[in-house]
């Protein structure tokens, strides 16, 4: 074992392996995140964090966390195998650090054994220089059987302790705060798992007690697995996030006057995984990461992590593009004028949609599975490709990987690669990626398709309910199938970024159903919602940017009929300057395209790609006036601003949701207090020099009478 040794790593970060006392301990330091940890009596536990960047002394250390482990949630995973949890009962074996799997992070590992069951554990902390690390464990089966991994935990612990009772004023952290009065700690989370409801955030105060939040209803989530945890007395809070798209967990307890713990991890019926003899299996990760000082800071320090070592970098020449798709709706050459019509209205990229697929040409639900181009599409696939070329656009395919239709060749042949469960009854419409070789079909048509067709850019959809999903009995067990499925999903596009580094991938699941950080981490950009409508779609917009970066998500535009008809003309298309716009047509192909609909959409396509450019693709500093509407609570405003880091340029969207004229002050945030900016307000076409200090203090008055209408103010540099 190492001892007393630390490493300092590039993008501030450091990790140290010591000993605390008697402890074996590892401190992990990334920017002014800080946390250590050690073995206690046989248990990996949490000691403390810390926002600030401070490292406690040698001695103090030594003596944290002051809680004893058999009456406080210390330990810093939980894990069950074999019916046994293994909460303790582990020596050490070694610490060690290595590259971590995202360029440019390096990994902590602690290695632990358990004293009874042939077990180890590597508990693994990635860094990447921001305030926010990532956990897993890697479980390894020593023993000569199958081992049944039934539950696990990631990462828990204790988040906070903290004392604010009167009486003990000395170690009273903030005496202004009343605690008889109100929660100690607010939980900002997702909470909805319908279709179309992507960005329900609510804010619960946590009560005395454990607070659980289960997702098992559809097998993967409309309300992805992303929280905030706030402190009330101190201000600090904490991100954390669950890369799992199947059915999860998470528990928050505060208890004992001021702890606040947590636990996250999947959920299935056990076992999870049947871990073979010799074998060594992943758990999902756990992202965490204390933060202190205002909510968009805060944002920012999170979108720091995400574009360090989540979200993969877009391909040269290729960072941000816009984009027209259509389903196939009909024969013929009527995708090639759908073609013509994206160029003509000045989009980059064109997306054939659902339909292009299987024996003949009817509804694309029932062919899901024959991944082979029908004869009805002019010149096939390669025809479309090279008329998109042809017209200077960029060309993509959508897929659903993952279904196989009854109705098919596939399923026909392999009806024994459908989903199933207890006697034999079908899950879904869904391969069992348990099954090897539907696990292979599946990786094989995802390269058959993204190699063979040539494509710029891929879009993957996945819109089947699995329930608790399906099992498959492996050596004496009724094993869940869904640990299974995503270690092959994972593993098939990890393969696809590292093969065909050009192509540009979209995650898709029914709109935003697995936006969960594992999807995120492997996808260029991600579906907001299928239900795109106004005021759902840029509440939701809203909402998810307070963890995905804009310029990671998609929207689609003209997606639901009626969208239209919901709000005026300007506030329709503005929502697309807010998120990479997907427009699904233009309406009538044999629409008069002089009118005013098409020029004003010609307009935000120009405003996209010209002065909102340079702002999104270039990673923009996001600023949430109203970050805690959600998507349901009633509210006058939903208010984003959007800047360059430079504060060279920015722009901000002022969306009234109800009727009744009313003002709302808007006061920039993104803004340089000692430069002047030549300021737009687009509805009435207003252009005048005002300075950053008056944008930022005295503000800007934006007067709107009406439900569903907005303001759009853009401000450049002078």
């Amino acid at each position: 074992m190492e001892s007393d040794i630390e490493d300092r790593l590039s993008g501030h970060a450091a990790i140290s392996f010591h000993q605390a006392g008697k402890r074996p301990t590892a401190r992990y330091v990334s920017a002014a995140a800080v946390c250590e940890e050690a073995l206690e009596n046989g248990r990996w536990v949490g000691l403390y964090w810390s926002a600030t960047g401070h490292v406690h002394r040698e001695n103090v250390v030594s003596g944290l966390p002051g809680l004893d482990s058999l009456k406080r949630p210390i330990h810093a995973f939980e894990l069950e195998i074999d019916g046994q949890s293994l909460h303790n009962r582990w020596e050490m074996v070694e610490f060690s650090r290595r590259t971590g799997k995202r360029p440019g992070t390096t990994e902590a590992v602690v290695e632990l054994k358990h004293q009874i069951r042939p077990v180890t554990v590597k508990v693994v902390t990635r860094l990447d220089g921001s305030s926010v690390f990532a956990r897993y464990l890697e479980i390894t089966n020593t023993g000569q059987e199958p081992a049944a991994l039934g539950r696990v935990t990631p990462w828990s612990g204790v988040l906070w302790n903290t004392n604010t009772a009167q009486l003990r004023h000395y170690a009273n952290v903030n005496p202004a705060f009343e605690e008889r009065g109100r929660s100690k700690f607010t939980l900002g989370y997702f909470a909805s798992e319908e279709w179309g409801h992507e960005g329900n955030l609510v804010w619960q105060p946590l009560p005395p007690e454990n607070f659980r939040i289960e997702r098992t209803e559809s097998g993967r989530c409309w309300g992805s697995p992303y929280y905030i945890l706030r402190n009330e007395a101190t201000g600090e809070l904490f991100f954390l996030g669950l890369a799992w798209g199947g059915n999860f967990f998470a528990e928050f307890a505060y208890r004992h006057e001021s702890l606040l713990s947590f636990r996250i991890g999947p959920h299935a019926p056990a076992p999870l995984r049947l871990i073979a003899a010799g074998e060594t299996v992943t758990s999902p990760e756990v992202h965490l990461g204390p933060m202190h000082g205002s909510f968009d800071e805060a944002v920012g320090l999170w979108y720091r992590h995400m574009r360090a070592s989540v979200i993969p970098p877009r391909p040269k020449g290729r960072e941000m593009y816009t984009v027209a798709g259509r389903v196939v709706e009909e024969t013929g050459d009527w995708v090639t004028k759908e073609i013509d019509i994206a160029a003509e209205m000045g989009v980059e990229a064109f997306m054939v949609d659902a339909g292009w697929y299987g024996d003949s040409f009817a509804n694309w639900w029932e062919h899901r599975g024959d991944w082979f181009e029908g004869d009805w599409l002019p010149g096939g696939i390669q025809g479309l490709r090279e008329h998109a070329h042809k017209k200077g656009l960029l060309f993509g395919l959508w897929h659903e990987a993952e279904a196989i239709s009854k109705k098919t060749r596939a399923f026909e042949k392999h009806p024994d690669w459908m989903l199933k469960t207890d006697n034999g009854r079908e899950c879904a419409d869904t391969l069992d990626l348990a099954n090897a070789e539907a696990a292979k079909y599946f990786e094989d048509s995802i390269v058959k398709i993204v190699k063979g067709f040539k494509l710029d850019f891929y879009k993957l959809d996945y819109n089947v309910a699995t329930g608790e999903g399906g099992q498959t009995v492996r050596d004496g067990y009724a094993e869940a199938e869904i640990w299974r499925h995503t270690e092959a999903v994972h593993r098939a596009y990890d393969r696809i970024l590292k093969e065909c580094p050009d192509v540009c991938l979209e995650n898709c699941a029914g709109g935003g159903g697995r936006n969960d950080l594992g999807m995120v981490a492997r996808f260029h950009y991600n579906c907001e919602s299928d239900w795109s409508v106004m005021p759902y779609s840029i509440r939701a917009i809203n909402a998810l940017s307070l963890f995905i970066p804009p310029e990671a998500l998609v929207y689609y535009h003209n997606h639901i009929q009626h969208a239209h008809q919901v709000a005026d003309l300007d506030t329709h298309l503005r929502v697309t300057l807010f998120a990479v716009p997907i427009y699904v047509g233009f309406g009538s192909q044999g629409a008069d395209r002089s009118t005013e609909y098409f020029a004003k959409t010609r307009r935000y396509i120009g405003l996209h790609k010209g002065f909102c450019r340079p702002v999104l693709a270039g990673h923009p500093v996001v600023y949430h006036h109203t970050p805690d509407i959600g998507l349901f609570k009633p509210t006058e405003w939903c208010v984003l601003e959007y800047a360059c880091a430079d504060r060279s340029r920015g722009y901000a969207g002022v969306f009234k949701l109800q009727g009744g004229a009313a003002d709302y002050h808007l006061r920039l945030r993104g803004v340089d207090a000692g430069a002047d900016y030549e300021v737009t307000l687009d509805n009435a076409s207003q252009v005048f020099r005002m300075s950053g200090r008056d944008l930022a203090l005295q503000g800007l008055p934006v007067r709107l009478d009406a439900a569903m209408t907005s303001e759009l103010v853009m401000y450049a540099r002078a």
